[in-house]
């Protein structure tokens, strides 16, 4: 499959970027999250964050359409162990373009672009798919967790490290 990446710069990348975010967290969570909490979220939400929220995105477009983004941060926030540090806060890609190398794309070109600190990521407890895919580009548990409160119960995210 052709793809390629590149920065969120337009409306339509910004549009896209909410579509997936909005589809593949359904795709990835139901089940993994409190459906409650999953159902308070809209395409509209999705779109009013890209927009509030619109540096540091990278998106994967196949055939003119974004199929897939990430969100990176140069410096961490406060809740990671290990400091200093960045963060990619976000990989998303739709369910029926993932493996075919999108996912590694948007996090490699993440890594090119951070400073050479140690990076990190969270990821939602019993979501295998995604900790096997951190895992096989050289990310490691760390051993913090973060319990998140939300509408109909409680989120468990890992701390995961690839250090550089």
């Amino acid at each position: 499959m052709e793809f390629i990446i590149r920065e969120s710069v337009t409306d339509q990348d910004k549009h896209g970027k909410a579509y997936v975010h909005y589809t593949a967290w359904n795709e990835t969570y139901t089940g993994l999250m409190p459906q409650e909490f999953l159902d308070g979220r809209s395409l509209e939400k999705c779109i009013k964050n890209a927009y509030e929220y619109p540096k540091n995105t990278f998106v994967a477009v196949a055939k003119e359409k974004v199929v897939g983004f990430a969100l990176y941060i140069p410096e961490s926030r406060e809740l990671v162990s290990i400091k200093p540090s960045s963060e990619v806060v976000a990989i998303y890609v739709l369910q029926k373009y993932q493996r075919n190398g999108i996912g590694e794309a948007l996090l490699k070109q993440c890594i090119k672009v951070l400073p050479r600190n140690p990076i990190i990521i969270f990821v939602l407890k019993g979501n295998e798919k995604a900790i096997n895919f951190y895992k096989k580009q050289g990310f490691k548990f760390t051993g913090k967790t973060v319990e998140q409160n939300v509408k109909g119960g409680t989120l468990v995210e890992l701390e995961m490290v690839l250090e550089r």
